[in-house]
């Protein structure tokens, strides 16, 4: 065997090409051998859905959304106290994504961009704001893309194989308004939610925790409506957690009390419900008013008595019982107009055509189911009595209105927990490894 050649370095400037050599192979080296675990890690499998893989990327990237989304400091320990949960979200959306597969449901490019666009509007961003929060946290739009998409073919799954087993009858409308009228003056809550199913009492201990770290980052500083959009498993997940306005008998026994005793702003939970653990954002309260009229248009004539705010019982009761007397004496429109003449009061007299749902609480409830030509009784504002006539109704007619908003609301909450049922009878037909 013949020896190798020999390099003589017999001089400085031939040292230094060879130490300049051999730097190069080093690096270039580590180099190769750093980016083969980079794709090593990368490729590593997190979870097994039937024949699906999530990796570990897809997981990590996942988390640096929420956790840019949600305020919360990135720290190893945070994402390791993230990961379960949010690798359980990503299991649902891909059997959500096979089951449209399976039903040859596609999402298309569209409506990803619009929903992307919502995204934008609910957190108050201008047009490509979105891109630029991405870019500027060092995130793969891909990541966001994978999280909306299953959203959008879910609905659509919903809707097609559950929705029209939904039916709600005029029965149920009827009972749920006469409820509403009579929870008028009764307090209200503006709500938002993050919803964590209890499917087997076995893992109920597992689902507790997660509850509770949420609820610990929440109260360092989260931003509520992206931790519900990334972790809870109710429909309003995808409008950042937010229920509405919403009735304390609507709310069930488990929720009524704490949230009767929250302040705006707080955040209580979990709290445990039949089907699962519950933490509550109240935003505001107010008084109930009853259901809005929706688009109609009133034509309104007002007889005011001026009263102060703080009038005795004595003054309150003597100016009632004049506004009753001369309310009495009205029976159209036109008498009304000669009685506010007659009582030349500034606030007396027609207010013209008004949108219904604009008018205060207490007027609204005072005309909803008044007759055309016919005077109210005295409505108490802050400062005095009003009788009111309605002269003319335009547009969408009032009761039909409330009859069609609460059949849309008690079909939407017919249809989450429908929904929910439904994923979770796909989850129990899956396999499902998780690697972690």
């Amino acid at each position: 065997m013949g020896e190798f050649p020999r390099l003589a370095i017999g001089s400085d400037c031939t040292a230094h090409m060879m130490r300049k050599l051999l730097l190069t192979v080093l690096v270039c080296g580590f180099a190769a051998i750093g980016n083969a675990v980079f794709a090593q890690e990368t490729q590593k499998i997190a979870a097994v859905v039937n024949d699906e893989v999530i990796s570990l990327y897809d997981l990590q990237s996942r988390l640096s959304l929420l956790i840019a989304g949600s305020d919360t400091t990135d720290t190893p320990e945070t994402r390791r106290r993230l990961a379960p949960e949010v690798l359980r979200r990503m299991i649902d959306e891909v059997l959500q994504l096979q089951e449209a597969k399976r039903l040859s449901i596609t999402v298309a490019d569209p409506e990803v961009e619009q929903a992307m666009a919502n995204i934008e509007r609910q957190n108050g961003m201008p047009k490509g704001g979105l891109e630029t929060f991405l870019a500027r946290n060092g995130i793969d739009k891909l990541a966001l893309v994978n999280q909306v998409e299953p959203q959008i073919a879910w609905s659509k799954v919903v809707g097609r194989r559950i929705r029209p087993q939904i039916q709600i009858s005029p029965e149920e409308v009827s009972e749920t308004l006469a409820r509403i009228k009579a929870g008028v003056g009764k307090p209200e809550y503006l709500l938002a939610e993050i919803f964590l199913r209890v499917d087997d009492t076995e893992n109920e201990a597992q689902i507790r925790q997660v509850a509770q770290r949420i609820m610990q980052q929440l109260q360092q500083g989260a931003n509520f409506a992206a931790v519900a959009r990334n972790f809870s498993q109710a429909a309003s997940a995808a409008e950042g957690g937010n229920l509405g306005w919403v009735r304390a008998e609507e709310l069930g026994e488990d929720l009524s009390a704490p949230v009767s005793q929250m302040q705006p702003g707080q955040v209580a939970g979990p709290i445990r419900t039949l089907s699962g653990f519950q933490i509550i954002l109240l935003r505001e309260r107010r008084l109930a008013a009853g259901v809005s009229g929706g688009d109609a248009e009133v034509q309104l004539q007002q007889l005011f008595f001026p009263l102060a705010a703080n009038a005795p019982a004595a003054q309150v009761a003597d100016a009632t019982a004049k506004a009753q007397s001369t309310a009495a004496r009205a029976r159209s429109c036109g008498d009304m107009e000669a009685l506010a003449r007659e009582l030349a009061t500034p606030m007396s007299g027609s207010l013209g055509k008004l949108k219904a749902s604009a008018l205060p609480a207490a007027v609204q409830n005072a005309i909803r189911d008044l007759e055309i030509g016919r005077p109210s009784a005295p409505v108490r504002t802050e400062s005095g009595l009003a009788v009111l006539m309605v002269c003319a109704r335009q547009g969408q007619n009032a009761e039909q209105d409330q009859r069609q908003q609460i059949e849309r609301m008690l079909t939407l909450q017919r249809l989450d927990a429908a929904a929910q049922r439904y994923l979770r009878d796909l989850r129990r037909a899956a396999f499902i490894d998780i690697r972690l």
